[in-house]
């Protein structure tokens, strides 16, 4: 237990909310050392903290030893209390900051790599200029992610959502389209069935992980089917697969949020247009605490407005 400088330490209303803060965080990640790096804290630092937490309410906290760390009843309760607290104060701040209409703060965002470069990051110079003290933290991955634990304010993903716990609200609807460059067309005529695929040259999608064919989605009459035509060629990199298209090496089928700009710009036409299959929705997801903290709300907002000016569904 610290000594008699620890009590100083904790002697601001503010120090003991962010004592409680990094509690939270050692509680949540398992371990000082995870806790630090979420945070961007030292080990110490964060170690200090949890110490100077213990002196002011003069309990212990977490049983400690080098293998294993376990909360207290003491600490299961401060827990609790500490994450309703945090909760409160982050709402008492997104409504006050939205009463002042200057949302600020940081904000942590992971989101597919597609909807980052594609969508948000050609549009990211605006959300910038209109909120100058919100300091923005993105990621770009499709790996799976823990709200909580990797201290993540909102989420875009594409497809099925499978937390029950996160608010979700979807901000675009995907079609499966099947397209070819014009000169691809002008020189071998378009397929009027999915099944006239075997007669075209098509590019399939290969999974990366499982090195297997992505099966083609085709909708009619509210009958679903799927294809996996003869490809002359299977790539792995969405990007590089549409590249081949525009250049006119075949016919593709990708969702239509990747293919909006080509299918604007008529680098590629659509078409079995009438078996347009339905893909999946991308959603932005937050915590129920945190929906209405107003730099939160402004982000997911951008967002939908994003794709409903675009229009890449």
């Amino acid at each position: 237990m610290a000594g008699a400088a620890c009590p100083d330490t904790m002697g601001n209303g503010m120090d003991r909310l962010e004592a409680m803060r990094v509690f939270c965080a050692v509680v949540e990640t398992g371990g000082f050392s995870r806790a630090a790096g979420r945070l961007g804290l030292s080990t110490s630092s964060v170690t200090k903290q949890v110490l100077a937490l213990e002196a002011h309410f003069r309990v212990k906290l977490l049983n400690r030893t080098t293998r294993s760390m376990s909360l207290t009843d003491e600490g299961r309760r401060c827990h609790a209390r500490a994450l309703a607290l945090l909760a409160d104060m982050a709402a008492l701040e997104g409504s006050l900051h939205d009463a002042a209409h200057l949302p600020r703060g940081s904000l942590r965002v992971d989101l597919p790599g597609i909807v980052s470069r594609l969508y948000v990051a050609p549009a990211l110079p605006r959300f910038l200029a209109a909120y100058p003290d919100i300091a923005l933290r993105m990621t770009a991955g499709d790996r799976l992610i823990d709200m909580v634990e990797d201290g993540v304010d909102v989420l875009v993903r594409i497809g099925a959502l499978a937390d029950t716990r996160l608010i979700a609200r979807s901000v675009c609807r995907t079609r499966y389209v099947c397209c070819a460059s014009p000169d691809f067309l002008r020189r071998h005529g378009a397929p009027q069935t999915p099944a006239q695929l075997a007669d075209f040259t098509c590019l399939n999608f290969l999974y990366p992980q499982s090195g297997q064919l992505r099966p083609w989605r085709f909708q009619r009459d509210g009958q679903l089917e799927t294809h996996t035509p003869r490809g002359a060629a299977a790539i792995d990199h969405v990007d590089t697969l549409i590249a081949a298209a525009v250049a006119g090496a075949g016919i593709v089928q990708q969702l239509s949020l990747s293919l909006a700009a080509e299918l604007r710009s008529g680098a590629l036409v659509p078409v079995l247009q009438p078996w347009q299959a339905a893909g999946p929705d991308v959603s932005v997801l937050v915590q129920h605490q945190h929906h209405r903290t107003e730099r939160i709300r402004v982000f997911v907002d951008f967002i939908a407005r994003l794709f409903a000016d675009q229009r890449p569904g």
